[in-house]
């Protein structure tokens, strides 16, 4: 256990605040470790307590998935980084909801292979067959959120036919069903304004000190990178990996001193001022 995490919460911010100033903790000193991306921005879901039920990103139906030289060209561009971090092909859409999920998945794990790949998933597409497609495409980790009182049948008969051996390693479950509805909703943010939380939440909420958003890229579709997965609306845009390399933009000074400012709770921009996240 770390200094960090023995002392009380108020202390560990300040701490927190000094290291990441003083550069003690600088995560901008290497590559990033995790890279993030939508392979599509449709969800199936409209749940309450998300962005999506009231705002749709991108409105045409084509624009809901990323094209294939897109992908292909963020991949290529990582290969050349020697990327060997954790690849996250999801932001609000359902990636699942995706039938070249498979088949691009495997084309990661055959180009980086040293890569982790994270799915998050509502698990509405989940089954005994899809969940054999993602092993087998390469998937190290499931993220299986859960949005309404249980999961959709198939899903529950899949979770029941595992052992607990590969339960525990393939799968990380979180109820915010339950969380919504509880006072503290722990698990909760309100995605820098765009959502409400309860007040008894959101007076224990603020924006996070070492900010971790900050410290990887995030896609969209278009492979635009914006600034953190709170940016629904895409209205932070630093570069598009079509016009310029992942590494460029990444490294492009204005991105780093910005994001090196968010780090240090430093903020500049009103999506990180209205941030409310970190339980203190």
């Amino acid at each position: 256990m770390t200094i960090i995490s023995t002392i009380k919460s108020e202390t560990k911010n300040s701490l927190k605040v000094l290291l990441a100033r003083t550069e003690i903790i600088n995560p901008f000193n290497k590559l990033f470790e995790e890279i993030e991306f939508e392979t599509l921005s449709y969800c199936n879901r409209k749940c309450h307590y998300c962005p999506n039920v009231s705002f749709e990103r991108f409105g045409e139906e084509n624009d809901f998935f990323m094209k294939d030289e897109v992908f292909e060209t963020i991949i290529g561009q990582l290969k050349d980084l020697n990327f060997e971090g954790r690849i996250a092909p999801h932001l609000y859409g359902e990636p699942m909801s995706d039938p070249r999920l498979p088949r691009w998945m495997r084309y990661i794990k055959d180009n980086l292979p040293g890569s982790e790949i994270k799915i998050v998933t509502n698990g509405d597409y989940l089954n005994k067959e899809s969940y054999k497609e993602l092993i087998d495409s390469g998937i190290d980790l499931i993220m299986l959120s859960k949005h309404s009182k249980r999961f959709k049948k198939p899903c529950i008969e899949l979770l029941d036919s595992l052992t607990e051996e590969d339960k525990n390693k393939y799968f990380v479950i979180n109820d915010f069903y339950t969380d919504f509805k509880s006072d503290d909703q722990k698990m909760f943010n309100n995605r820098a304004g765009d959502i409400e939380l309860k007040d008894e939440a959101l007076i224990k909420k603020k924006p996070p000190t070492m900010c971790s958003y900050a410290t990887y890229p995030v896609l969209n579709t278009y492979g635009d990178m914006i600034l953190c997965c709170n940016d629904y609306q895409n209205n932070y845009v630093c570069g598009n990996v079509m016009e310029k390399s992942l590494k460029e933009i990444w490294y492009d000074p204005e991105n780093i001193r910005l994001r090196k400012r968010i780090f240090k709770y430093q903020f500049d921009l009103k999506i990180c001022q209205d941030c409310a996240m970190t339980n203190i």
